[in-house]
């Protein structure tokens, strides 16, 4: 209690100071949240060696390895060897599967895009689009790049089913979306070839047909995303798009989100007359693109000076991982991806992406990883908050069904920064839907269920620590 009254008595001060400056253009903030605390500096000059490197490129890849080592991780190990197998009995697990979560969905009673209750001849000939006859029992794994952010849908399937009648920007059947460039198994196709059943790192599912270009073998598949480091270009903001263009159309306008992975074009196969453009204050990258048959080709595209990108993976340090976080600062928030923008689990991947980690997909399988971690569930709020002074920014904070990122301690509050659906709105008594990236205290953030945020937390998770690591090494203090 004494550090809630601080901290308000702290917070008032500021407040106060802030009065007395120039007025700048508002922007909406929490009431905890004050305007400067919406650059990342701020956060960043608060932070003990900002600049020191975290992890190096050998412990990062340790970590990769070992959380897609374990099981409840989820992660899917790409470079297997897929065997033939009986192309039916696949089939029939993908038929069992959706039908499942279809019948979940019209039993408890969810709509479709014009707010009518899901039907059973809605998803009759979804289901029977998948059950392809002709398939054999040595059915064959083919590779392919998705060329375009993608999404990866749990039917093959556009229908939107929401929870709700009118609330179109969430689809229960969005697992995830897939980056440009990224590799991807394909399992199955649908009878009438429109959706291909992937395999990803971090997720399985549907990705349309027309988003992923099949390689001729799985060496051609290799080299497309298997880049060396000095050739690797590294998307660190939030999202931008490459300039329209009517010679080189492949590339007019695609979307590069953060992440994604792409390899340079050396100077010497530069070809001004495939952009017909000079590449002065821009560099130049291999964009993946479809053939007219469908397969993998690549063209020359162009990403201006002021962009957000890196050449090579950025430095694991506090100071870069708060830099790439508040890139997207206000973006939209998206179910599983859905709406080209992350949810909470996916924004945190993104992130740590640009350092080159791997992380799981969801909440559940990123608090299982193998990092060092601190248990915070049967903690009260003192306690809670006397372990995350001990803890680095950049902590991944969990509770159930959301997960935040750590900025630090601010008059007596403790801040994160995340991609949220929805908070009790602050001083009321109802549920507001945020479904973006904000930045809030643990502390005066209250959940739907009437909890803060710091009273629910029940995991922190340091990701580019191994859990065996030891106290000395680290630098936490026991509370951890």
């Amino acid at each position: 209690m004494n550090r809630i009254k601080f901290a308000a008595i702290a917070l008032l001060i500021a407040a106060l100071l802030l009065a007395s400056l120039p007025a700048m253009a508002e922007t909406a903030l929490l009431p905890e949240v004050t305007e400067e605390m919406t650059d990342a500096a701020y956060w960043a000059k608060k932070a003990r060696h900002s600049d020191e490197v975290l992890a190096e490129d050998a412990d990062i890849e340790a970590m990769n390895a070992a959380c897609l080592a374990r099981e409840e991780c989820c992660m899917t190990d790409l470079l297997q060897t897929y065997a033939p197998y009986d192309g039916s009995a696949y089939r029939g697990e993908l038929v069992k599967q959706a039908m499942g979560a279809l019948s979940e969905y019209m039993a408890s009673g969810y709509y479709r895009a014009d707010g009518e209750q899901v039907r059973y001849s809605d998803v009759a000939e979804v289901l029977a689009n998948i059950d392809d006859a002709e398939v054999t029992d040595k059915e064959e794994a083919r590779y392919g790049i998705c060329v375009t952010l993608a999404d990866v849908r749990a039917v093959p399937t556009d229908l939107l089913i929401t929870d709700m009648a009118g609330d179109n920007d969430f689809d229960t059947l969005q697992n995830s979306y897939v980056r440009v460039n990224e590799p991807v198994v394909i399992r199955a196709q649908t009878a009438d070839g429109s959706w291909y059943y992937c395999d990803t790192w971090c997720v399985c599912g549907w990705i349309k047909a027309e988003n992923i270009a099949l390689c001729k073998d799985r060496v051609e598949w290799l080299g497309a995303w298997q880049i060396p480091r000095e050739e690797l270009l590294v998307v660190t903001g939030g999202k931008f798009y490459l300039d329209a263009a009517n010679v080189n159309s492949a590339s007019s306008q695609r979307m590069l989100t953060m992440g994604t992975t792409l390899k340079l074009v050396q100077e010497k196969d530069y070809d001004p007359a495939l952009t017909n453009r000079a590449a002065y204050h821009n560099t130049a990258v291999w964009l993946p693109v479809r053939d007219e048959a469908g397969n993998y080709a690549t063209t020359i595209a162009l990403i201006p000076q002021h962009c957000d990108y890196s050449l090579g993976y950025l430095p694991l340090t506090t100071e870069n991982v708060l830099n790439v976080a508040f890139t997207m600062l206000g973006d939209a928030y998206g179910w599983g991806g859905m709406l080209a923008v992350p949810d909470c689990s996916q924004y945190i991947r993104n992130i740590y992406k640009c350092f080159g980690l791997e992380l799981p997909r969801n909440t559940t399988w990123q608090s299982a990883m193998p990092a060092l971690k601190a248990d915070l569930s049967e903690l009260d709020e003192d306690a809670k908050a006397d372990t995350l002074d001990a803890l680095p920014v950049g902590t991944i904070l969990f509770f159930r069904g959301h997960e935040m990122l750590y900025l630090g301690e601010a008059y007596g509050l403790h801040y994160v920064i995340s991609s949220t659906g929805s908070i009790m709105q602050p001083g009321g008594t109802t549920v507001q839907r945020i479904r973006g990236v904000i930045i809030n205290t643990l502390e005066e953030t209250i959940r739907g269920n009437g909890n803060s945020w710091l009273g629910d937390l029940n995991v922190a998770a340091v990701p580019w620590l191994p859990e065996a690591a030891e106290e000395e090494e680290t630098g936490l203090s026991n509370a951890a």
